[in-house]
């Protein structure tokens, strides 16, 4: 009998009140209730007959995500049927006590405490009542960053699989750590911070199947460490430590039953003495990449010559040179995965044989010459991801890759491919989902076949080529996720069909030559992340307030639109970037852009500069349940249609920069120049402190540059320019220490020029136009400059709105004078016949002089040209 109420606020102790003599199985995983209640409260009711461990059959307890109180009264002892229990996520306290209590679960075998924040401290003595226990699970406890539970393990003879990963441990492991547990085959230490090697004693731990001990800060040499001993390892994985490898792998030479060995991220030492050795071992999957070891040959590898079962292969980022090593296909006719991105190999050459199992190609960022031909898409005909980008891969894409009916992504990005591109990567047979041909030279128009429609395309990517004609195409996608065809040439009106792509979360369409209005749903779209619309002409006004609620970036710079934006996106909690310089927007800069449970103007950047990142896709999962049966897969993951690509492009103390990445970390930037915006600067623009770039330049503000800007403390660049600014320049600016650029050029601002810290580093023309300033770097002296005060200022403001006379009469007297002249001249010309004879004859004298004046001078011209021609002095 099974009994299932996870998940509910359910009074579990009233449920019980029915008897459950005959349950086996229970789970009140995510349930508000005292599991010591139950296990008391749920036995039967029999006086005689309810503390009997007869009476109560439960094997297997589910409590995970309760709010387990910690020590366990009476009633858990009499579950003596009990072989598995599960605490994850119980706010354990006491951790003593209550291993004691659970001591009394004579026929315990599984004990999972993960997500636990486990207090107290654990003895030896805690753990004696164990005997049966095979599997104990802590991963994602935190242990308090000890090694004192590892040490108390000593009594559970049994133990067949303990798991501590990203438990805190850290620090070395003692001299006896584990090495009572003579019959434990799986063991997981892994993304911890345990330094120093490995406990001699461990090499009296034969038993051991699976060893992970990744992500760890180990120092030691294989070759002389207790890992030479653990010859029944079946899976090894050590990537992510200090280990000193030998590139013969000798020292594992007679691990018989090795098939997983995973080397990622250590020090390789290339070993030429036995680098023809046979090994034992035939693998089934080897990773070794991002060696501290560069630039070496694949031949180091000596021992890959006598591999013949590898399904996957991993030597990425290792900076490898030569020609591509086709003879390791050949030799593993089974393979299904290989990766080697991010090294130096010359040339992409194909197998003389075709390998159908092949399902994982990563040859990115390689730079690579030559074409990609007809016979490497024959060689490979059941492929499903293949990255060949950033390389200099040149000629025609050929259609034959379009009858890979399997390929699900395609990224031939960062190349030099020309020509148009393949109708048949278009055929809505294909499983394509992931397209990304961006940064080559394509051209021409983008034609689908004509029964193309309905393509499950999740990501797109265009971009940077040269292709032409207009959007319609895009009808054809059904849920796509990613669309970027930016930086080409595509023309006419943006397509109505992207208002109803309800799955959408990135649209970037910049930099093309589309016009008319953008259609009004596209502000409505539900998953809508990153919409960049940037140098087109779109004209017209936004809508009054944008719907959608995950709308992080906005890039609508370099169009012609108007209108007002204080109401834009006051509850657009999540904007991280906006950019709407270069339009025609009017009204004043919304206040609320300062506040960060506003708006977060924080652009964060993990990977500042584009960088393709091969060592990601490929994860390595396990499962503590399955590892008796197939303790390992692998996945790949590609670059997911969920992970949004971030571009920002500024100016930074005088240099442009542009940046990508997923995931955004440490850059500011703010730009509302070239508009029509007036009004004042809000202060509360400055509650954003982590903004590195503020540009408001090319717009009518008026008023004060606000004191509060000198919260900007990691503000590199500011740009007040050709505004209307009054009043002095804040003193406190001065504290702003990374400011490299500062410009408030063509302004009306007065007084003395501050020449603290940064300030002392701008020149002249950071001020220009601003004739009431004085100080240096202006040759303009404070002391014989007239004393600026606040009459001062209206004073000059008033004699610039003015002048010398009212503009208003000016301009009417100017009119009337005007009119009178021309209508005077020719009544009196009219009148008198002679001074209209008079009058003609002058006219015609001054035309025939000018004329006579001109033939002379050309003449003359002409006559000098000659003589300098052939070499005469004039």
């Amino acid at each position: 009998m099974e009994l299932d109420i996870s998940d509910n606020a359910v009074d579990v102790v009233a449920i019980a009140e029915g008897g459950f003599s005959n349950l086996k199985e229970l789970d009140i995983s995510d349930n508000p209730v005292d599991v010591a209640a139950i296990t008391e409260e749920m036995l039967p009711n029999s006086k005689d007959s309810c503390r009997k461990a007869s009476a109560w059959v439960l094997s297997q307890l589910y409590c995970q995500a309760s709010y387990f109180l910690g020590i366990l009264l009476v009633g858990i002892k009499n579950l003596s049927h009990l072989e598995n229990l599960y605490l994850d996520g119980v706010h354990l306290k006491d951790v003593g006590t209550v291993v004691r209590a659970l001591g009394a679960l004579s026929s315990l075998k599984i004990l999972s405490l993960q997500y636990n924040t486990i207090e107290g401290t654990i003895t030896t003595q805690d753990f004696h009542n164990f005997s049966k226990l095979e599997q104990l699970i802590l991963d994602y406890s935190s242990l308090n960053t000890t090694m004192g539970i590892l040490s108390s393990l000593g009594p559970l003879t049994s133990l067949r699989l303990l798991s501590s990963y990203s438990t805190g441990l850290n620090g070395k492991l003692s001299g006896q750590s584990l090495c009572n547990l003579v019959k434990l085959e799986e063991l997981d230490l892994s993304n911890n911070g345990i330094t120093g090697g490995l406990p001699t004693c461990w090499r009296n731990m034969t038993s051991i199947r699976v060893l992970f001990l990744e992500d760890n800060e180990f120092t030691d040499n294989v070759a002389s460490s207790p890992l030479t001993s653990l010859t029944s390892l079946e899976l090894l994985s050590i990537s992510g430590n200090y280990f000193d490898i030998p590139s013969s792998l000798s020292p594992l030479a007679n691990y018989s039953r090795l098939k997983v060995l995973l080397l990622d991220d250590n020090k390789l030492t290339i070993d030429s003495k036995v680098a023809s050795s046979i090994l034992r071992f035939q693998l089934k999957d080897f990773s070794m990449s991002n060696s501290l070891s560069k630039g070496f040959k694949v031949t180091s590898l000596g021992f890959l010559n006598h591999q013949y079962d590898l399904r996957t292969i991993d030597l990425s980022s290792n900076d490898i040179a030569g020609p591509f090593p086709a003879w390791l296909l050949e030799n593993n006719t089974k393979l299904e995965n290989i990766l080697m991105a991010n090294n130096s190999f010359v040339t992409l050459e194909v197998p003389l044989m075709t390998l159908r199992n092949l399902s994982v190609m990563d040859m990115s960022n390689n730079g690579m010459r030559g074409e990609l031909t007809t016979e490497f898409c024959l060689n490979f005909p059941n492929l499903s991801h293949l990255n060949i980008s950033a390389n200099r891969l040149e000629g025609n894409i050929p259609s034959r890759l379009g009858s890979i009916k399997s390929l699900n992504s395609l990224d031939l990005s960062h190349n030099n491919f020309s020509g148009r591109l393949p109708i048949q990567l278009l055929d809505s047979n294909s499983s394509l989902y992931k397209l990304n041909v961006a940064y080559n030279n394509l051209q021409g128009e983008i034609v689908f076949s004509d029964d193309t429609k309905n393509l499950n395309w999740l990501c797109l990517h265009l971009e940077n080529n040269m292709f032409t004609g207009d959007l319609s195409f895009l009808s054809s996608l059904v849920y796509p996720f990613q669309l970027d065809v930016s930086n080409n040439f595509f023309i006419g009106k943006l397509p109505r069909v992207i208002a109803n792509m309800s799955r959408l979360r990135l649209l970037d369409f910049s930099k093309n030559k589309l016009n008319g209005l953008i259609p009004q749903g596209l502000f409505n779209l539900p998953d809508l992340e990153y919409l960049a619309l940037s140098d087109n002409n779109l004209s017209d006004s936004l809508p009054s307030s944008f719907i959608t609620p995950k709308l992080r970036h906005i890039h609508l710079n370099g169009n012609k639109l108007n209108g007002l934006i204080m109401h834009l996106l006051p509850n657009s909690s999540n904007l991280v970037t906006l950019d709407l310089s270069e339009n025609e927007f009017l009204g004043s800069i919304p206040y609320w852009l300062g506040y960060p449970d506003k708006v977060d103007l924080i652009p964060r950047f993990e990977e500042r500069r584009y960088k393709l990142s091969p060592l990601s896709n490929v994860r390595t999962i396990r499962s503590h349940w399955s590892f008796n049966k197939e303790f390992y897969h692998y996945k790949f993951m590609g670059d997911e249609a969920w992970q949004i690509p971030h571009i920002v492009g500024f100016t930074v103390k005088r240099r442009f920069d542009a940046y990508k990445g997923y995931a955004l970390l440490n850059m500011v930037g703010l730009d509302f120049s070239c508009n029509q915006f007036s009004g004042e600067i809000p202060p509360e623009i400055a509650f954003s402190q982590d903004i590195v770039v503020l540009n408001l330049s090319h717009n009518k503000l008026t008023g004060h540059i606000p004191m509060s800007l000198s919260n900007l403390t990691q503000i590199e660049s500011i740009d007040l320019s050709y505004n209307n600014l009054i009043g002095s320049i804040p003193e406190e600016l001065t504290r702003l220490n990374f400011l490299g650029v500062f410009n408030v050029s063509y302004n009306d601002l007065s007084g003395a020029i501050p020449n603290k810290n940064q300030f002392g580093s701008f020149d002249e023309s950071s001020y220009y136009g601003n004739h009431l300033l004085c100080g240096l770097p202006l040759s303009n002296d404070c002391s014989t400059t007239i004393n600026v005060n606040c009459s001062a200022t209206k004073s000059h403001k008033k004699a610039k709105e003015d002048g010398f006379i009212d503009g208003e009469t000016f301009y009417i007297s100017f009119g009337v004078s005007y009119t009178t002249v021309l209508l005077v001249i020719p009544i009196v010309l009219f009148i008198n016949p002679h001074w209209q004879q008079g009058w003609f004859h002058y006219v015609e004298l001054i035309i025939t002089t000018c004329q006579s004046l001109f033939i002379t001078f050309y003449y003359l011209v002409q006559d000098g040209f000659r003589k300098l021609s052939s070499g005469q002095t004039i």
